[in-house]
């Protein structure tokens, strides 16, 4: 019997299926490089290295897993192919678009020995986001169904639904600003981070869970540029929010620094 928890539909049921299995295996490896010290002595072709492995896992194990009726249709068509271009627009736009609010404003600093970088963010952290995004699409859609499943009122229906993404958000930063991985990641200030930082960083998956409901789910496939498109609009949407929250909130709780240094602070001490 399928669980309620996974998408009705075969071959959504099918990707989410897959990238619920594939997360203890990507996690696995991710908490042995970075808890291993083999992250603090890599270069960029060893992160890459590392970052594109667990990237392709995550692309090419929903192929594997669709059902027959899936395989027959053009790639184009298939629902893993959908489910999987929104998160690499969502991994690479959110990175891109994001991550200096992080450097400037909740003070994150990285410890990567990485020269191949794009807005003082590595290169490889790009590829690294794909499984992390795979897994909370999952988990969201996931969390989604069950409170709905649940008897309560539309307000508190609605309320619950809306915590999920800020949990998600929440449970990265605690995961990621853990002692053990000081010398790699940190924030100068650990409570903004996990306060004010998950408020902030919840936003981008509060746009992007509608996205993530949706797609698959439709009998009739949408096109892959219209697909693309709704996952921009998510970046382009958090981005914004973003920017008016640098400029207006951030300046009320804490010290914002144009183009902050991504590596020092916190790591030298």
């Amino acid at each position: 019997m399928a669980s309620p928890l996974l998408s009705s539909r075969p071959g959504k049921r099918a990707v989410e299926r897959a990238w619920l299995l594939y997360t203890p295996v990507w996690g696995a490896l991710t908490g042995i490089v970075m808890l291993g010290g083999f992250a603090e002595r890599w270069d960029d072709v060893a992160l890459m290295t590392f970052g594109a492995c667990i990237a392709l896992g995550t692309i090419l194990l929903p192929m594997l897993a669709m059902p027959d009726d899936e395989r027959a249709l053009p790639w184009s068509s298939r629902v893993s192919t959908s489910m999987t271009l929104v998160i690499v627009v969502l991994a690479f736009g959110l990175n891109y678009f994001q991550t200096p609010f992080f450097f400037d404003v909740l003070h994150m600093h990285y410890g990567f020995h990485a020269r191949w970088v794009l807005d003082r963010n590595p290169l490889f952290l790009y590829l690294v986001t794909i499984p992390y995004f795979a897994t909370y699409s999952v988990l969201a859609c996931a969390a989604f169904r069950f409170v709905r499943r649940l008897p309560l009122s539309r307000p508190t229906s609605l309320a619950s639904i809306a915590l999920v993404p800020f949990a998600i958000a929440f449970l990265e930063t605690l995961l990621n600003a853990n002692p053990f991985m000081r010398a790699l990641f940190c924030y100068e200030d650990v409570v903004f981070a996990l306060t004010f930082g998950t408020l902030t960083y919840g936003i981008s998956f509060v746009l992007a869970l509608p996205l993530w409901l949706r797609v698959g789910e439709t009998v009739r496939p949408v096109g892959l540029a219209a697909i693309a498109l709704a996952a921009i609009l998510v970046v382009l949407g958090d981005t914004a929010v973003l920017f008016v929250v640098r400029h207006t909130i951030a300046p009320l709780v804490t010290v914002v620094q144009d183009d902050a240094s991504a590596g020092g602070g916190c790591l030298s001490d």
